[in-house]
């Protein structure tokens, strides 16, 4: 079993290596995408200190896009995490080529900033973060290749523990795990990177078993939704639609560009309605109905929640204007804090600033884990092997024993 074990990790890691270098790297980027996103573009994400630093009514950025995108479609209005900064409109995402128009809107100034394509292959400084977010997510390719990364996730998931499983001394003491656990500068080159490769392997197995993990339960959502709701109680909401009709009715966007959207209610006493179920929260999403669905949804963040970016606290509101769903994730069922915490725990935003670095460092170990590993997969095929000399990998199995 062990040597099955051994060709199983061997094969698998330089089959799927390129794949799995490619999620690390544009993962250690994507943990700072916000960063370099307002890096590249900070006519849309500075604060101008000129205008009200406040937040505005959305009746304003609505009517700013209205006046200057008319065919625009708005869905959802995003508030700007600090006030001051421009709000965000998304348009629903086409069903053809699944990009989504989102548009910048300074309100307090009075001024629309332009628009980018999410999920448009676009080389320039506005579509740059956005395309990073592509690659890592979906590799440039839509659904299909988001099932490749979520496949790739489980891949590295087996990877990580079929190693931990390899390199763990059987049998040993202490002086068998500084053995593992360590590198032997004085060693061989051969021997040296194979230490590297096992001791930096087992070093962060625990982080590569949690970020491939979470990343898996990202792509397969619906799937990991369903598994924890057959073992832990769960709150559930049903999903809104995202995506355009194929045919749109006639002036179906109408009544929102005008400012109005469910019982004749304006899109800010929405948002008002929302904060009276949670008063301490603060507004950062509001989803617009669909043409096809009579509802709107507030999304909130409160204070102490695992993601700190927009929050999931949210509260529905039926086609009367009224409540009629809310979702409160510091008091929700254990279920739900469980899948709350997947994307804060796998973007490290929710453990702070020194999980972001060491989340960034993880990124660069599957090229180094790939690397060393090709080079004595390599060595073992071509290189001599002088009669009585041990090579590293037969010493690895023996050493433990």
């Amino acid at each position: 079993m062990r040597k099955l074990l051994v060709l199983a990790h061997r094969w698998v890691a330089l089959l799927a290596g390129l794949l799995l270098a490619l999620l690390g790297l544009t993962g250690s980027l994507m943990v700072w995408q916000a960063e370099i996103d307002a890096a590249l573009n900070p006519r849309w994400f500075a604060t101008d200190a000129a205008c009200a630093p406040s937040r505005q009514p959305v009746a304003d950025v609505l009517a700013l896009l209205a006046r200057n995108a008319p065919q625009a479609r708005p869905a959802i209005v995003v508030a700007p995490q600090r006030d001051g900064a421009a709000y965000q409109v998304w348009e629903r995402r086409d069903a053809a080529t699944g990009w989504r128009r989102e548009h910048f809107i300074d309100p307090a100034c009075g001024r629309y900033l332009g628009s980018r394509d999410r999920g448009a292959l676009r080389l320039d400084s506005a579509h740059a973060a956005v395309m990073l977010y592509e690659l890592h997510s979906k590799l440039l390719s839509g659904e299909r290749g988001h099932i490749v990364v979520g496949i790739g996730g489980i891949v590295l998931f087996g990877l990580a523990l079929s190693g931990v499983v390899l390199a763990w001394p059987r049998g040993g003491g202490l002086t068998a795990w500084r053995r593992v656990l360590g590198v032997k500068a004085t060693a061989s080159k051969a021997r040296l990177w194979f230490d590297i490769h096992r001791a930096t392997g087992m070093w962060l197995a625990p982080l590569c078993l949690v970020l491939t993990i979470t990343g898996a339960a990202l792509v397969f959502d619906d799937q990991a939704r369903a598994l924890v709701v057959t073992v832990l109680p769960t709150q559930t909401l049903p999903k809104l639609p995202t995506r355009l009709p194929t045919k749109l009715p006639k002036m179906a966007a109408a009544p929102i560009a005008t400012g109005q959207a469910l019982a004749g209610l304006a899109p800010d006493e929405l948002v008002r309605r929302a904060l009276r179920e949670f008063p301490d929260a603060q507004w950062s999403r509001l989803t617009l109905p669909a043409e096809n669905a009579a509802q709107a949804e507030v999304r909130l963040l409160q204070r102490a929640e695992p993601r700190a970016d927009t929050g999931s606290t949210r509260v529905r509101l039926g086609a009367d204007g009224q409540v009629a769903a809310r979702y409160d994730p510091l008091q929700a069922p254990v279920g739900n804090r469980l899948l709350d915490w997947v994307f804060p725990l796998h973007s490290g935003e929710a453990l702070g600033f020194a999980a972001r670095v060491l989340w960034s460092v993880f990124g660069l170990v599957p090229t180094l884990l790939l690397g060393s590993g090709l080079w004595l997969w390599w060595r073992r095929t071509k290189a001599p092997n002088p009669r009585g000399s041990a090579r590293p990998w037969r010493a690895a199995s023996t050493m433990q024993r």
